[in-house]
């Protein structure tokens, strides 16, 4: 007995026959289908995928297609990866005939895996520059409180360089004054000497005058050399200081020019991120 061959409406067949080539227009990998108001009349799987149906496998009550017949309106949906192993969004439609009345279905499911690696890759990146430019407005405050401190240290440095002018000032007076005490005490002596025995107690005197003068001229260079060594270290912190202060200029404004690079960076993530989620949220058509 020869099996019937099954007739269906030219827009079935139509479908039927283009199926193939709407694949083709696609710029993505998509399974579709075609059915009656009851079963699949044909199913063109995808390149990378397959929902493991066959021609005759009834409509299930719940699937989208069956939803669209039934409801005559238009369905899309995420199917998660656990019922056929990969991530779709599952669009279809109801077919109608000349008078309106629902004679089946296309269903179209596209594989959205790449596109929710992508969301969420985009979505961890996001965070990552997030936490960088988090990072760099740190560094940049750690900069400027320490260009703050470096100022601090500079003034201190400079006034402690004016305390030992100050101190070289006075120990040049107080040699002077030994200087000066040193000739009084010369003169004491040759006055003693000039009064015989009678000056005697006087030039005991005129030596430890003489004697204090030369300890004190000794200190005083002393002072001096201390005072020298003092202003040539703050001259050599005054210099690394400035070398400081070059150098926290020059990573100041690196911080800057990479705060604003990774502002741009962060706002191209946005923007990924934002196609991204386009393309794995399912929008009504």
């Amino acid at each position: 007995m020869q099996k019937e061959v099954e007739v269906h409406h030219p827009l079935i067949q139509a479908f039927v026959r283009v199926g193939p080539l709407l694949q083709s227009l696609i710029n993505a990998d998509v399974t579709i289908g075609v059915y009656d108001t009851e079963k699949l009349i044909i199913n063109f799987p995808a390149k990378n995928f397959s929902l493991n149906v066959s021609p005759g496998d009834p409509l299930v009550e719940g699937d989208i297609v069956a939803n669209a017949i039934k409801e005559n309106k238009n369905q899309a949906a995420t199917v998660p990866p656990e019922l056929f192993g990969v991530h779709l969004i599952a669009r279809a439609i109801p077919l109608h005939n000349e008078d309106g009345d629902v004679i089946g279905g296309i269903g179209v499911g596209q594989s959205i895996t790449d596109a929710q690696q992508l969301n969420e890759t985009s979505s961890s990146l996001s965070t990552v520059v997030n936490d960088v430019t988090h990072t760099i407005q740190n560094m940049s405050q750690s900069i400027t409180d320490l260009a703050g401190n470096i100022t601090l240290v500079s003034d201190k440095a400079g006034l402690v360089k004016e305390n030992a002018v100050t101190i070289e000032n006075m120990s040049n007076v107080v040699k002077d004054i030994a200087e000066q005490s040193n000739l009084l005490g010369l003169n004491a002596a040759i006055e003693s000497a000039r009064a015989g025995e009678h000056g005697k107690g006087f030039s005991v005197v005129a030596d430890e005058i003489r004697k204090m003068a030369n300890t004190s001229k000794d200190k005083v260079s002393e002072i001096h050399d201390i005072t020298n060594q003092i202003k040539s270290a703050i001259g050599d912190l005054n210099e690394h200081i400035q070398n400081v202060n070059m150098q926290s200029d020059s990573q100041s404004a690196a911080i800057e020019e990479l705060s604003a690079t990774m502002e741009e960076v962060n706002s191209s993530v946005k923007i990924l991120a934002g196609l991204a989620k386009k393309n794995v949220e399912v929008n009504e058509k």
